[in-house]
């Protein structure tokens, strides 16, 4: 029973070594979002509730003449009530 446990972990060890001589290593790590970095985003503020989130994952409004950037449509609408 251990000889074959050995054998498939043997088998398996193999098959993961010729796969990563296979593939090249450029082609494995490259399933990032296209807007984003390798350096990652910029982080900005939500002025409403100060949580800190990714630029590309803000919600951006031009309030005043300044852009500013939420967490979400709630903090937007509340920050938009709280300063007519």
């Amino acid at each position: 029973m251990i000889k074959i446990l050995m054998l498939i972990l043997l088998g398996f060890v193999g098959y993961a070594m010729i796969q990563g001589m296979i593939r090249p290593k450029e082609k494995r790590g490259d399933k990032m979002p296209r807007n984003r970095s390798r350096d990652g985003e910029q982080m900005v503020e939500d002025p409403q509730c100060g949580t800190f989130i990714p630029i590309g994952d803000a919600k951006s409004a031009n309030i005043g003449g300044q852009q500013h950037h939420f967490c979400s449509k709630k903090c937007l609408k509340e920050y938009k009530k709280a300063h007519k």
